[in-house]
């Protein structure tokens, strides 16, 4: 198997054998979960389905983000705290991953993993790995390697220098320990100060928690490679001591919409609940399988109806055992940096020819 890795830029071999453990970043919840979250996470879910079709032990942490400035804001319109607005997010979030037939996934809020930041960033200031300016606790990320994910130079890294603040000492380094910013919460803590693990700090904090920072893939939608997954690997370098702790990343191309990307700042996202009132799980599998993860996906719903007749046509077939020949055939192209597009076209073939499609259906999440 051949996956596409951004750290390496190039496909990479891929052997998992008895068990593989995945992290994927989740959505933060203050609205509704929308097409692209969907797109994510049911690509995911068909990597999970087709490894443990090979044999493999799968174990995969979504991470949920319920810290965030945009969640206390949205809160502070409604007259509500944050914890309870993105408390029911999350809720409404875990409906439709199963409304879609998402199975076997670990969701994992960072607001539990508080304790577990804390604890690290400890750590790193007592390793002289990270340091304390002006309130903030921040890793010295250049002796992390930071800015090998995203490929850019130290000029444009300079140019797109991130958490800006007073005291840094160098413009890639990583806050990890906030106390400066207003999130309608906040952690006491004798040595960091009142404040609140940042954005980075608390994905790698489910990471180290639940996987000791070391585990086979990485994934999330393309957006995040910088400035989030290279700060996320930093971290985990940094805390491993391990230049490669992760195995594999995987980034999963952005929808958009009129030229415009899919997003809740922009006003222009399509919930995924909306889109399941005229059309059904299969057909939106089918639809965003029919575009390669990697490439952006242009949303356009007309097309998305007409994967309904594809969704019968394999239908027809679904009670029927796969043959060989044609099973084979979807391997090689699941094999080959998951090949969706390719898959689908040899399940049609092997439908229009009178063969089962049965086990090829299950790989694809599709529920006859």
């Amino acid at each position: 198997m051949k996956i596409h890795d951004t750290l390496a830029a190039k496909k990479k071999d891929f052997a998992p054998g008895n068990a593989a453990r995945i992290f994927l970043c989740g959505p933060t919840v203050y609205d509704y979960s929308h097409v692209g979250h969907a797109r994510m996470l049911l690509f995911y879910d068909m990597v999970t389905r087709y490894l443990r079709f090979l044999g493999t032990e799968v174990k995969v942490i979504v991470n949920i983000t319920d810290i965030d400035p945009k969640i206390f804001a949205r809160a502070k319109a409604e007259g509500t705290a944050p914890e309870e607005l993105a408390t029911s997010y999350i809720g409404e979030l875990l409906h439709d991953t199963a409304v879609l037939g998402i199975d076997g996934f670990a969701f994992a809020r960072v607001s539990d993993h508080v304790q577990t930041a804390r604890v690290l960033a400890r750590r790193l200031l007592d390793e002289g790995k990270a340091y304390s300016a002006s309130g903030n606790v921040y890793l010295d990320a250049k002796s992390a390697g930071f800015g090998r994910l995203s490929k850019m130079t130290e000029k444009e890294l300079a140019d797109c220098r991130l958490d800006i603040a007073p005291g840094k000492r160098s413009p890639f380094d990583v806050l990890l320990w906030s106390t400066g910013e207003d999130f309608g919460i906040s952690f006491s803590d004798s040595v960091l100060g009142n404040g609140i693990p940042w954005w980075h700090m608390q994905d790698t904090s489910v990471a180290m928690a639940h996987f000791g920072g070391r585990y086979d893939m990485h994934g999330g939608a393309d957006e995040l490679v910088y400035p989030h997954h290279e700060s996320h690997l930093a971290q985990l370098s940094a805390l491993t001591s391990e230049k490669e702790p992760v195995k594999l990343w995987t980034h999963v191309g952005l929808v958009y919409v009129k030229g415009k990307k899919m997003g809740k700042s922009l006003g222009n996202t399509v919930a995924i609940r909306e889109l399941l009132q005229n059309h059904s799980a299969n057909a939106l599998r089918l639809y965003l399988y029919s575009t390669h993860y990697g490439k952006r996906l242009d949303f356009a719903e007309n097309e998305l109806a007409k994967c309904a007749e594809l969704d019968n046509a394999i239908s027809g077939a679904a009670d029927k055992k796969d043959k060989v020949a044609y099973m084979k055939k979807f391997m090689q192209k699941l094999d080959d940096d998951f090949d969706t597009q390719g898959a689908i076209k040899v399940m049609l073939e092997a439908a229009r020819a009178g063969a089962g499609t049965r086990e090829m259906a299950g790989i694809l999440g599709l529920r006859y």
